[in-house]
């Protein structure tokens, strides 16, 4: 990747105690197996073989610019311009599995957070870009399974930010802002009625907002208390590191907020889940950057790349930092610019504008 480099910000921050940084690793939800009884299980192939709406290719002011994609705006449906949903994180199945394949197909998750005040939480897009050109999608809802007073599985609408997220095998790591990370499982997405209601309406029908698909919250990671607190903005997949890990990062709107911070946290490839003992993940690395406006970011061979945006207007900006050296600033992403994933079979950074 080439970037125009327009100047040099020094890191003020400092090395933290990274084990001041833990996370609680809850039971998987037990609901899910009553839920599995109840409606019919679908893969992720499933969901791409039933899209219902079209990517566009699009070419956006961004340098080294490779391939891009829009939403679809026609008469009647408009996810272009509509300020009911603003997109936050993304990830690909680059993520997922190191082949780069995912069910044999190439695909991005993208989530996007509800404006409406309606209390519909995240949905999540499945887009399929598997052949050359456009690409499709369809939306589902992100839910979190429950048992109702009167004893039901049920589920309800995932009622947080979603600022970013990160695929790793069958499962779907989404950032809560306040409280640490919370994981949904890919291999019990239910198909449920077309109905605009939430959750169960009678013993056999479930509704999701109108949403075909939903994707259950299977386990939560519950961040410790630490000083000043931390929050949880932003996550992306780092396979250069032994073991996989993943890096955390906090948004900071100005000074007047705490400075913001990157934390790293070991990862189990064969459970899919974050490296724990008795529960709690510990974090390996943990330093205070204190750059503004960190909207994404993600680590390759000790290199971090962090996205940072300057409004809706304004071209945002991909930092690239080592530790021990001066972050550079590259005047290289679209305005309002969000999350990033890298693609490392492709040399592929992957990111967002909301």
């Amino acid at each position: 990747l080439t970037a125009i480099l327009l100047a040099g910000v020094a890191a003020s921050g400092a090395q933290l105690d990274a084990s001041k940084f833990k996370l609680t690793e809850s039971a998987y939800n037990s609901v899910i197996a009553k839920l599995d009884a109840i409606l019919p299980i679908v893969t992720v192939s499933d969901v791409l073989a039933d899209t219902n709406h079209v990517n566009p290719t699009k070419t956006v002011s961004a340098t080294s610019f490779l391939r891009g994609y829009t939403w679809e705006d026609v008469t009647g449906y408009d996810d272009v311009n509509t300020d009911k949903w603003y997109p936050q994180g993304i990830t690909t199945s680059a993520d997922a599995l190191d082949t780069g394949l995912y069910e044999n197909k190439k695909v991005i998750l993208i989530d996007w957070y509800d404006n409406t005040g309606e209390g519909k939480g995240v949905r999540l897009s499945f887009i399929d870009r598997t052949a050359s050109g456009a690409a499709s999608y369809r939306n589902a809802l992100l839910v979190e399974p429950y048992t109702d007073t009167s004893g039901n599985a049920n589920f309800r609408a995932v009622q947080i930010h979603g600022g970013g997220i990160m695929w790793y095998g069958n499962t779907l790591y989404v950032v809560d802002t306040n409280n640490g990370i919370r994981l949904f499982d890919l291999d019990h997405i239910y198909k449920v009625s077309s109905g605009a209601g939430i959750g169960r309406q009678s013993a056999t029908v479930y509704e999701a907002f109108s949403y075909a698909y939903v994707v259950p919250q299977s386990r939560n990671y519950k961040a410790a208390a630490v000083t000043p607190a931390m929050r949880w903005s932003f996550l992306s997949l780092d396979r250069t590191t032994t073991p996989d890990s993943i890096v955390v990062g906090e948004y900071a709107a100005d000074s007047s907020v705490p400075a913001s911070r990157l934390v790293r946290f070991s990862l189990d490839y064969t459970t899919r889940l974050l490296t724990t003992t008795s529960s709690v993940a510990t974090a390996t690395w943990a330093y205070e950057v204190d750059i503004l406006r960190m909207q994404g970011g993600t680590s390759i061979n000790g290199k971090f790349y962090l996205s940072r945006s300057n409004g809706a207007t304004t071209r945002g900006d991909l930092v690239t930092w080592v530790q021990g050296s001066t972050a550079v600033i590259h005047s290289a992403l679209a305005p309002g610019c969000e999350d990033l994933s890298y693609n490392h079979n492709a040399d592929e950074l992957w990111t967002l504008s909301e």
